[in-house]
């Protein structure tokens, strides 16, 4: 079964504090793996574009964010998931109509 371009992220060493990406991809036939990465020195030109290392699906990408999440990473930024939001809201719906009925107070 052919899985295309995947990058995997684990954690390493002893106190998990470094993260370790593997580029894969199997073929259905072959496997492969890309070499540590070589960095190159260029002239910077701002107009330029310059290539990017990889492109990978957006299945690819999203087995990565799962593999840093499994590997204790956190968004810096936000207020969490659509889910987590949703969760949240029903939650506090539920408890105002509770405290409404205790205290005997029409909701507004």
């Amino acid at each position: 079964m052919k899985k295309g371009l995947q990058v995997r992220a684990i954690s390493e060493g002893i106190h998990g504090r470094g993260i370790a990406l593997f580029v894969e991809e199997f073929d259905g036939t072959n496997f492969y793996t890309a070499d540590p990465l070589i960095m190159q020195k260029r002239e910077y030109e701002f107009y330029k574009p310059s290539l990017p290392t990889c492109n990978i699906s957006v299945t690819s990408a999203q087995q990565l964010i799962d593999d840093l999440w499994q590997a204790g990473l956190r968004p810096s930024e936000g207020t969490g998931s659509a889910g987590q939001l949703a969760a949240t809201q029903k939650h506090l719906e539920d408890m105002r109509s509770l405290t409404f009925s205790k205290l005997n107070v029409e909701k507004p």
